[in-house]
């Protein structure tokens, strides 16, 4: 039993205080013998933990009763009075004396207390259940005073009229650990009044609907605050709203707008991060999505946000020294302020792209930031860890005497019910624990806030003041050029024309303030990445360039003075040539995948780019078609650029350069035909064909020709597809109320899939387009019966068109379907060929598509077209391959040229030695287009350039169409 040991010097007003509390718990317990078991078995550990509770039963009789009696029926689960009843909460707002209503409120709120400190105290609850416990009493609390203020307002000044006649609510938005639903114990609440419109009242001596609510907002902030004999609900801070303690009580909507968006701080981002209505919902949503939203959660990356908390936590440790707060478990180092800091920082750097960080509890979001681009799972279980602790401890510090502190107890009697409250063995284990705790904290925020030191010291390096007089447009060029000359950067007079020009342009002249001071850091930095580099013109080109594209989004700018890893690889992909950093320049998001230590390292598999994408797709509104469009854009922006980055880093081979770049298609194709089945089934309904109760739900899928179908796609290449169904029967339409036909839907479901793939977005588009290889081509049906699509390939398709087929392969959709495409395929190219002009048809083939192609100029090798290049390989390997389908069927097989030519070698229909010469100038001829591509230059190498492999293509080619031209 808990007996604590007074000291000599123990004043003795207070040793009889404490023995009143030692006489008052064992009244208690002997008045619970006859209770169940669990309780009787916690009481004294309870009681003894907190001596606001052992009071309040004291006081109250009633309410020791009322806790027995529950407890009896629910067992330790509850030890719960319910919610007040509808009935109880009714008859509550009723009462028509004000006085009566806030004593029952009062008494209300302390048989809350003492249930939701029992039930913690003894263990029955978790953390997670006590600070949702706290906040949903605090959530009926504020709307039956609400509720209760609105009726007696109205009935003195009449109902608030809005232009059509309706009558809009007062919306209460909890901000903070209430918004949160992560209430501590003896909080105060932060609150913040709206009004939607504006108005006049329906009495016979009006008043403005603003006044009105002013009125309104102050009677409920008195129903809770005000203290009488039976205490206060709660201590209300009204601080958060437009313009703080100077600004009006409540604010309409258009109001808040104009505010956040001429006034509003960084701080407030942070503050509006929680909010949270406790009543309007309805209308706070329609607020939250056309204002707070865009205000706090930017579209694009916003790791400005860095730079607002360092300025935020140094205001509070200002606070902190003055206060002498150093051991407050909240606002001191490592306290609960910095957890919340590290939260809603990652929320308001990544909440515009992930809807799921915009959530206001930070237990929710924390997980949610473990692995990608967020922390480490060690760092979020570290942290999750200690903010569990430091929670638990703040709740069971308040709950001693129902008082809202921070400090650790002074005395030795409060030190001595904290330690029993917290299971520890004593006040020194306390301590440790809770600075180890502390501890975990203070590291992972000082590194992740202020962890680049080259932020501290950047303002006085030498690059840095060689370029101090670039911001002055008066200073002479030749004064910066010999600044630059001074600290070892070649070509400096050069440097110094590029820095100067850049300094001019427009984009820099549009940047604010807090923009200028971020690139004024960030130009050293990159100088001095450059100053050891042999091509360092040409990279400080390209970064400029992606700099100046950048604008006025300068948090971008932030991300690479915050983080140096992913400013070194900035650097490096702007040595990698010109596609990566145009790219960039286009697509600035792209800056967030330097993040990752292993873009270089590890390119991505076809699972984590199925993973990347799904978790993107699964972050926008099922009901925002055009979001989930952009979402997809930049999915494929990141993942070609990771590519792209393993292609020049050479840690991915040519042929799985291509593999990933067919993945990526693949994927978006996949996603394009779900995204418009289920917008188009939702406004057609679902394709039914058969009779009855036969009748099945019709199956689509895509075909990919060419490079997608061949798995040999480039970086710039567009999509050949072909879509196909298998609707028959007698009734072929929607299960909708008023059914379409299947024909109409699946032009419509075509022309969707068609427009996600191809429609321009603020992320750019995914692909170009090509259906004209369906049958019949620009004449054709958009989607095609896969029985309609066999008939024409056997009976009217041409050599050309089964020269394409060799490269077409299902690619989304029903497996099923897909099979039996597949099936098709090999039947067609197999038995359908005309063989006995096959020579002559491709070669003719070849001879048009050499006509058509400009030829190259003098000292050019144009890659593809030319003789004995790309093209040539790939006529010959599908002349093989439909030349032998019918004898050897297995050659048919892959619908990729490599795999095809190995399958001929395979099969001895084309000596070894033909296949290896064809299929390694293939690979020289595509990986040198590759790298040409990432380097913004035509696909033309010098006529110098691959004789050897040219000669001997020629040769193949003339020897086996040599009788045919």
């Amino acid at each position: 039993m808990f007996n604590p040991i007074l000291p000599e010097s123990y004043p003795a007003r207070q040793a009889q205080r404490v023995q009143l509390d030692r006489d008052t718990r064992q009244d208690l317990c002997e008045a619970l013998v006859g209770a169940p078991e669990p309780v009787r078995a916690s009481a004294n550990h309870v009681l003894h933990c907190s001596p606001f509770v052992t009071e309040a039963l004291r006081r109250d009789e009633c309410l020791l009763a009322d806790l027995l009696r529950v407890a009896a029926l629910q067992g330790e689960r509850a030890v719960s009075m319910p919610w007040p009843s509808q009935v109880s909460s009714v008859a509550a707002l009723k009462l028509a004396d004000e006085a009566l209503f806030m004593a029952w409120l009062r008494r209300w709120r302390l048989r809350e207390m003492v249930r939701i400190a029992w039930r913690d105290l003894a263990g029955w609850a978790c953390l997670e259940q006590t600070l949702e416990d706290l906040s949903a009493f605090a959530d009926q609390a504020v709307q039956l005073a609400t509720n209760y203020a609105w009726r007696s307002t109205a009935a003195r000044y009449g109902t608030p009229r809005a232009p059509n006649g309706s009558a809009p609510p007062l919306v209460v938005v909890a901000m903070g650990k209430l918004g949160a639903r992560e209430l501590n114990y003896s909080s105060d609440i932060d609150l913040v009044f709206l009004f939607p419109e504006y108005g006049q009242t329906d009495s016979p001596a009006p008043i403005s609907n603003d006044e009105f609510y002013i009125r309104l907002g102050q009677s409920v902030i008195r129903l809770l605050s005000a203290v009488t004999v039976d205490g206060q609900v709660f201590r209300v801070d009204m601080r958060l709203r437009p313009f703080g303690d100077s600004g009006p009580l409540v604010c309409g909507f258009s109001a808040l707008e104009d505010y956040l968006a001429q006034h509003g701080r960084d701080w407030e981002r942070y503050a509006w991060v929680k909010a949270r209505a406790l009543t309007g919902a309805d209308h706070y949503a329609e607020l939250f999505a056309s204002t707070v939203r865009p205000f706090v959660f930017r579209r694009y990356l916003d790791f400005g946000v860095f730079e607002s908390l360092r300025d935020m936590k140094q205001q509070i440790e200002k606070q902190v020294t003055r206060g002498d707060l150093a051991d407050h478990i909240k606002l001191g180092p490592g306290g609960i302020r910095e957890v919340e800091f590290i939260v809603q920082a990652f929320q308001l750097l990544r909440g515009g792209q992930d809807r799921r960080l915009q959530s206001p509890g930070l237990l929710e979001v924390l997980p949610l930031l473990a692995g990608g681009r967020g922390l480490s799972s060690g760092t979020v279980e570290e942290l999750l860890g200690a903010y569990r602790y430091l929670r638990t401890l703040e709740n069971r510090l308040q709950m001693i005497a129902d008082q809202q502190t921070h400090q650790l107890p002074t005395d030795e009697i409060n030190r001595q019910r904290l330690t029993l409250a917290m299971a520890a063995t004593d006040w020194s284990a306390l301590l440790t624990e809770l600075q180890r705790q502390r501890g975990i904290v203070q590291r992972h925020f000082q590194g992740l806030v202020f962890g680049p030191e080259q932020l501290q010291s950047t303002v006085s390096t030498p690059v840095a003041n060689a370029i101090a007089n670039l911001w002055d447009p008066q200073s002479p060029l030749e004064l910066l050029c010999q600044a630059l000359k001074s600290v070892g950067l070649a070509e400096s007079a050069e440097v110094a024309r590029l820095l100067v020009e850049f300094r001019d342009s427009s984009a820099l002249r549009r940047l604010d303030e807090p923009g200028r001071k971020r690139l004024q850091l960030l130009l050293p930095l990159l100088l001095t990445e450059l100053r050891a580099d042999d091509d360092g013109l040409a990279v400080l080109r390209r970064s400029l360039r992606v700099l100046e594209a950048i604008g006025v989004r300068s948090s971008y700018f932030a991300l690479l003075n915050e983080n140096p890893a992913a400013r070194g690889r900035f650097v490096d992909v702007c040595r990698g040539g010109e596609f990566l950093a145009s790219q960039i320049a286009r697509h600035p998001l792209l800056l967030d995948e330097l993040i990752d230590e292993r873009i270089f390292s590890e390119p991505p598999d076809r699972e984590a780019l199925f993973a990347d994408l799904r978790s993107r797709v699964s972050r926008v509104d099922a009901d925002d078609p055009e979001r989930l469009v952009e979402a997809m854009c930049q999915f494929k922006n990141a993942a070609v650029f990771r590519v792209a980055l393993a292609d020049l880093s050479g840690s991915l081979p040519l042929m799985r350069v291509s593999d990933r770049l067919t993945d990526i298609a693949e994927l978006l194709v996949e996603e394009a035909l779900r995204a418009a089945w289920v917008q188009m089934t939702a406004q057609f309904g679902v394709p039914l064909c058969g009779l009855d109760s036969a009748r099945r739900v019709v199956q689509i899928c895509a075909v990919g020709y060419g490079k997608l179908g061949g798995h040999e796609l480039g970086y710039a290449s567009d999509l050949d597809l072909v879509f196909l169904h298998d609707s028959d029967g007698q009734l072929q339409q929607t299960d909708a109320v008023r059914p379409v036909d299947n024909q109409v839907f699946f032009l419509r479901l075509a022309q969707r899939i068609v427009h996600i793939l191809s429609v321009h977005t603020a992320a750019g588009r995914l692909y170009e387009v090509d259906q004209r290889l369906r049958p019949s081509g620009k004449g054709g049906m958009l989607i095609t019966r896969l029985a309609a699509f066999a008939d024409y390939q056997r009976s009217e398709a041409w050599t050309w068109e089964h020269q394409a087929l060799l490269h077409a392969r299902a690619v989304a959709g029903s497996q099923q379907l897909c099979s039996q495409f597949e099936a098709v395929r090999l039947d067609t190219v197999s038995h359908y060929v005309r063989r006995d002009s096959l020579r002559a048809e491709v070669g003719k083939m070849r001879l048009r598509m050499r006509r058509e192609f400009k030829p190259s100029e003098a000292g050019e090798f144009d890659l593809k077209h030319d003789p004995g290049g790309i093209a040539d390989i790939e006529f010959l390997a599908q002349y093989w391959t439909l030349q032998h389908a019918l004898t050897h069927p297995p050659v048919a097989m892959y619908s990729d040229t490599i795999r095809q030519l190995e399958s001929l070698a395979s099969a001895d229909l084309v000596p070894q030695a033909t296949v290896d010469i064809l299929t390694q100038a293939y690979r020289a001829y595509r990986a040198r287009a590759h790298h040409r591509f990432l380097r913004a230059a035509s696909p033309k190498a010098a006529a110098t350039e691959f004789l050897s492999e040219r000669n001997a293509v020629t040769g193949i080619w003339n020897a086996t169409f040599e009788r045919s031209v």
